[in-house]
């Protein structure tokens, strides 16, 4: 097949999908010719690797017939992401000329991201864009089941097809002999991530969490609501071992998730996160709400500790870990053999296969 990528990336470096898909395109080229175009003008050294890779500036518009052959009249295309205007106005032209696509929302239609803080504006931009955009795609790209069932149904058709991680050459093997070091990679945004959740649960438990020596870092980019959550930090009185760092990446991000012991995220809504595929991918037990929409598999697979989106349920599965401390390593096996079935070439392999059939039908 013939593989248009159309995506609107940003240049955060902590953003999961500015890992995800360029790692998804690049395993999807084994098994088809693709070409990917970023609507924006951000890049990164690791795009750049990725031979399809272009940003608009290489089509100077986003229009058929400034792509080359055979992109110009592709198979099918593929929207990385949701709430881009110059992806609706695209699809107006992909469905005039009978070219169908796929839309992969990476959680962004689920019930508690379309309840967030700007509600009203998405309820108006859905009236007057984004609800036929969804309705008129061969089918919608869900990457885990959770985010299929929390998300409106506009569209019949859907697949299910998780983000994938390449396998790390380190994995976690020692444990902290004395207290317990937990760990946050990600973007900084309390409510979406859930970090008032967890703050709060360590405000209630702070007497009982510091006589377990736990300890937990926050890494994440200087955005918007950095300065407002280094606040609830110190508002909280859990400075002392609650503590919140900037970005980290490459090898410095690998040797800070080797010397922490369990992973922790509350998010209230995620599409499949990369931070926590990564995290069990190096052995690190994790501690998760239902929000992060791996709970099941985290649970099934007995990886960690699941709760429910809820303060309450964060402190009892806190509790819960400082009491399982001795459990970690084992924990820690079962988190790095979850993580092998998030190939991305054999999620490539599946998609190809998926979207074949699809078309086939159509």
């Amino acid at each position: 097949m013939n593989i248009l990528y159309i995506s609107h990336l940003g240049d955060k470096i902590s953003a999961g999908p500015n890992w995800s898909v360029p790692a998804s395109i690049r395993a999807q080229a084994k098994y088809d010719d693709v070409f990917w175009v970023n609507i924006t003008s951000a890049r990164m050294e690791h795009w750049l690797k990725v031979k399809s890779f272009h940003t608009i500036e290489y089509c100077e518009k986003l229009r058929l017939k400034n792509l080359p052959e055979p992109f110009s009249s592709p198979d099918i295309v593929v929207f990385e992401g949701f709430y881009a205007v110059k992806e609706v106005l695209f699809s107006y032209e992909l469905r005039c000329k009978g070219i169908p696509y796929v839309i992969i929302p990476r959680g962004s239609l689920t019930k508690q991201a379309l309840h967030n803080h700007s509600w009203l504006k998405k309820k108006i931009a859905h009236w007057l864009f984004f609800n036929s955009f969804v309705k008129h795609a061969l089918t919608i790209q869900f990457l885990t089941e959770k985010e299929y069932e929390d998300s409106i149904k506009l569209n019949k058709n859907h697949v299910i097809i998780p983000n994938g991680f390449e396998r790390p050459s380190r994995v976690k093997e020692v444990f902290s002999n004395q207290g317990i070091r937990a760990l946050f990679i990600g973007r900084i945004d309390i409510y979406h991530k859930g970090l008032d959740l967890i703050i709060n649960a360590c405000k209630k438990l702070q007497d009982e969490l510091r006589e377990a020596k736990f300890e937990m870092t926050f890494y994440g980019p200087n955005g918007r609501d950095y300065v407002n959550f280094k606040l609830l930090i110190d508002k909280s009185g859990v400075s002392d071992f609650v503590r919140l760092r900037g970005e980290v990446s490459g090898e410095t991000k690998e040797q800070i998730i080797l010397d922490s012991d369990v992973f922790v995220m509350t998010s209230r809504f995620e599409g499949h996160p990369m931070g926590l595929i990564e995290a069990l991918a190096y052995g690190l037990p994790s501690l998760v709400t239902r929000g992060t929409n791996m709970a099941d598999e985290i649970r099934k697979s007995d990886a960690g500790w699941v709760c429910e989106n809820a303060e309450n349920d964060v402190c009892i599965a806190l509790q819960t870990m400082i009491h399982e401390k001795r459990n970690f390593p084992h924990k820690g096996k079962n988190a790095q053999k979850l993580s092998m079935q998030y190939d991305w070439d054999l999620l490539a392999r599946i998609f190809h296969d998926s979207i074949y059939k699809m078309l086939e039908n159509k």
